[in-house]
């Protein structure tokens, strides 16, 4: 019998009842019969479909929260997320040898709680799609596989467990379970020649964050390593140690506990263990490892200030080591250690250090106490970049003629903002005198305010040229031939591998599709990864609804740019397994469950006007029933969200129905340095309205349910999910925050960026970097106003909270104060406290539990 309207509405009655008095079970041949479907409207359609998911039980979000979500949190919902994490292809290197593409692979054990690496050899020419050859997982004590110029030799650094009593071995200064092992396999990998254990009298921990501070080279003729590691505190005790201790002046008592002695002053958040690091070289074959003394703010204390040593590499002449310094407090510009992750506007110079004495005396097996304690005989070290206030990532090209061409990426006036436009610059490097000659400095590419303001006529996505914005250039960035230098740069939400000739500075996109043999995609992000012997290129690509895949630009991509690049598939990467109880089919589908768009909204607000870039995904059927909408801005405030695959998003598209609107508003990287920093001083207002006008462009385009529309952010994509819901209530039914700034006044002296509280909320140019000082009274009440919590009387949205309890960079009290403001109105919230994470919140177990939540948050509320 067909249910009527009359006895729905007693059911829809009865279950608005049930949100007063607890459940209640229906037959499910009732509520599961299409005809029950066919008159409901999309909200009640959506509610029955839960109803049925969850077991036909319903229950009071107010007096049965908990027991809701348990019924929620189905299996069905873990399947769905393992599915899409399980496609993930997160590679963390990638490098080419003698044909034979060597990829490292990072995949999430949730039943582990940790994340297991595989390395794929590729053969370059191989016509498989998937590799020929299956992974080899890799032990967690791998923490890096450096092969040499030639691929004969591969340096591999492990970090290993070490007893108390184990033969007077050398142990970290940093754990005293660990230590730093580097092994030097010959043969192309097939023979262990040497092994060689870090002294931990010589320095501590190995710096392996290689996205930054971290860096290990070869010299040219594969002889010796160069590498950064943390400079070992000076030695403390207890005050009640000192009878016992040999009374030696060179251990301090009574200092262990103090600040930049025995406890090390650190560079905020993701880097909790780096306080100083220094340059140190290591022979290969004697194993004897040397620091390099004469560097910037060279010291064997670290109560000095100094610089924080990084990057390094070998010029091709083998006889200096190139690198990046961070002021420290050396130089003037640091007073305090500020963050440093995703914080790129840090005073950086790069420096070269002569060092054949070094490498001789290390070269030599046999050690003289004399020897020992001798100071270096090189030269003193010189500063490349004198006039630039941020300088990074150098690379040089194969020396012809005597010269090699030395690039850097640099921007002298620097900026405030946490990230910002680069220059790319060009000098010459004397191979005989083993130093820049001087007057040879070129800019290829200077620092862009507006997109297209060099006269250039290609767009990608909508959007002219709006400069470079990248963090580093490839170790191997020069074409064969020396005529170019390739790099991938966000550009607009994509990012893109561009050629720049070193002629005239050209910027040119590189447009070709793996997926394809014909034509190319203008929406799919790509990344630069290494040249081949024949002129070709090592490619990645990646979409909103596709894994990464690796492929190969053939060697003529560089010839005819005008059209599209020649390219050919390398390597479609199977799923790997997250848990135990995997269900989802072998296979990598081409697309997974979902289709996206880029969406340009042009702003009649601000002073600069960019488009505001936008990224929808759309679930699969969206045409025929417009689904709820989930906005997305992203973090930073000065990042970018590309056209990459992330998996939490594909599980909430895929799984959740939602549509997702990533929105990259004015202050983004990727659309000139200008629109950047036109939100400096105006954060809580012009993204705001920024995030607002790209949804209301999606709403009126048709696109989406107009009446079911949540917002989504982490960090000051939380910060602006506040402020939306607090300022816009009607718009925003639904919010979830992951480790949100709500309070500016209070957050400024608790953070590792104040200076990012005062930028954002006074402009570019007012915090004095040089100094310290804490906010004034007139100063807080600015930063209040700027503050989510200033809007907090509108707000009306049920509210999600997530908190990483380790975060240093937005403090857990800022979600905490928001979260029991919320309770006191009444208003409908949720706290996820993760005691072991930081701001990422990215421990494989809490990054699941966090997500599925989500999810399960706006089914209930949207």
């Amino acid at each position: 019998m067909m249910p009527n309207r009359s006895w729905l509405s007693l059911v829809l009655a009865t279950a608005n009842f049930i949100e007063v008095s607890g459940f209640h079970r229906f037959p499910t041949s009732f509520v599961s019969h299409p005809s029950t479907f066919a008159i409901l409207d999309a909200s009640n359609r959506r509610r029955l479909s839960a109803f049925i998911e969850n077991g036909n039980e319903m229950n009071d979000s107010s007096t049965s929260t908990r027991g809701n979500a348990a019924g929620m949190s189905s299996l069905k919902d873990a399947e769905a997320y393992n599915d899409v994490v399980s496609a993930a292809v997160d590679f963390t290197s990638i490098y080419l040898r003698n044909g034979i593409v060597t990829a490292t692979r990072s995949a999430r054990d949730i039943d582990s709680n940790s994340r297991r690496l595989f390395l794929y050899n590729i053969p370059l020419q191989s016509s498989h799609r998937y590799p020929m050859y299956p992974p080899i997982e890799l032990p967690t004590k791998i923490k890096a596989r450096i092969p040499s110029p030639s691929g004969y030799k591969i340096a591999v650094l492990a970090e290993e467990d070490v007893g108390p009593t184990s033969g007077g071995a050398a142990k970290s200064s940093d754990n005293n379970n660990k230590r730093h092992v580097f092994e030097i396999w010959t043969d192309g990998g097939h023979r262990l020649a040497n092994r060689v254990v870090l002294p931990t009298d010589e320095h501590g921990s190995v710096c392996t964050d290689f996205a930054w501070f971290g860096g290990i080279g070869w010299t040219p003729d594969e002889s010796a390593l160069v590498y950064s590691a943390e400079v070992n505190k000076p030695k403390t005790k207890s005050f009640f140690a000192s009878a016992s201790s040999g009374n030696t002046d060179e251990i301090l008592g009574g200092w262990q506990h103090v600040l930049g002695v025995g406890k090390g002053e650190d560079w905020g958040e993701k880097y909790a263990t780096t306080s100083l690091l220094g340059l140190f070289c290591l022979n290969v074959e004697s194993g004897r490892i040397g620091r390099v003394e004469n560097v910037p703010g060279f010291t064997t204390d670290s109560r000095e200030g100094g610089y924080v040593l990084g990057q390094p590499i070998f010029s091709p002449c083998g006889t200096s080591v190139v690198y990046t310094g961070w002021d420290a407090g050396a130089g003037g510009g640091m007073p305090r250690r500020l963050g440093a992750v995703y914080c790129f506007q840090r005073p950086c110079k790069i420096y070269s250090s002569p060092v054949s004495e070094l490498l001789r005396r290390l070269a030599n097996p046999i050690i003289d106490d004399d020897e020992r304690i001798a100071p270096s005989s090189d030269a003193p070290f010189a500063c490349i970049t004198p006039i630039d206030r941020l300088a990074r990532s150098p690379r040089f090209s194969k020396p012809v003629r005597g010269l090699s061409k030395l690039a850097y990426l640099c921007n002298t006036k620097g900026f405030d903002t946490h990230g910002g436009c680069m220059a790319l610059h060009v000098t010459d490097w004397d191979m005989a005198k083993g130093y820049v000659i001087d007057e040879s400095r070129d800019v290829l590419v200077d620092v862009v305010q507006m997109p297209g303001e060099r006269g250039d006529e290609m767009e990608v996505s909508g959007i002219r040229f709006p400069g470079l914005f990248l963090h580093q250039l490839r170790d191997d960035c020069f074409s064969p031939d020396g005529k170019y230098i390739v790099t991938s740069t966000e550009w607009g939400p994509v990012n893109k591998i561009v050629s720049i000739s070193l002629v005239d500075g050209a910027v040119v996109p590189i447009n070709f599709d793996l997926t394809r043999s014909e034509g190319f995609s203008d929406g799919a992000s790509q990344q630069f990864i290494c040249f081949t012997d024949e002129g070709g290129a090592i490619v990645t690509q990646s979409e909103p609804n596709r894994p990464t895949i690796l492929g190969q630009l053939l060697p003529t991509f560089l010839d005819d740019t005008s059209k599209y690049a020649p390219s050919r598939l390398i390597a479609d990467l199977s799923a790997i397994s997250s848990v135990s109880f995997s269900s989802f089919e072998p296979d990598v589908k081409d697309s997974i469950g979902f289709r996206y768009q880029l969406i340009n909204t042009q702003p009649v607000h601000g002073d600069v006007k960019v488009p505001i870039g936008s990224i929808l995904l759309l679930p699969e059927g969206a045409g025929e029933e417009k689904p709820p909408l989930i906005v997305v801005p992203h973090g930073g405030p000065h990042t970018c969200m590309s056209t990459s695959y992330v998996p939490s998003y594909s599980f909430l598209c895929k799984h959740g129905r939602y549509a997702i609107l990533h929105v990259n508003f004015r202050g983004s990287t990727g659309f000139g340095q200008a629109a950047l920093e036109s939100l400096a001083g105006s954060a809580g207002t012009l993204d705001v309205l920024d995030v607002v006008a790209a949804t209301n462009s999606v709403i009126d385009a048709g696109l989406i349910d107009s009446g079911r529309v949540g917002i989504c952010g982490g960090s000051h994509g939380g910060f602006l999910a506040g402020h939306c819901i607090g300022q816009h209530p009607d718009l925003f039914k639904v919010a979830a925050m992951r480790n949100p700034c709500t309070n500016l006044a209070s957050m400024v002296t608790s953070t590792d960026i104040p200076d990012w509280c005062y930028v954002e909320s006074f402009g570019s140019g007012y915090y004095n970097f040089s100094d310290f000082r804490p906010p004034s009274k007139k100063e807080v009440c600015v930063m209040w106003d700027k503050s989510p919590i200033a809007h907090l009387e509108h707000v009306k949205a049920p509210t999600l909270i997530a908190l990483g309890m380790k975060d240093r960079r937005v403090p857990p009290s800022q979600g905490i104060e928001y979260y029991h403001a919320l309770r006191a109105k009444q208003v409908p919230t949720k706290l996820l406290v993760y005691d072991d994470c930081d701001h990422a919140i990215d421990l494989v177990m809490s990054e699941a539990d966090h997500w599925i939540n989500t999810k399960q948050w706006f089914d209930q509320y949207l």
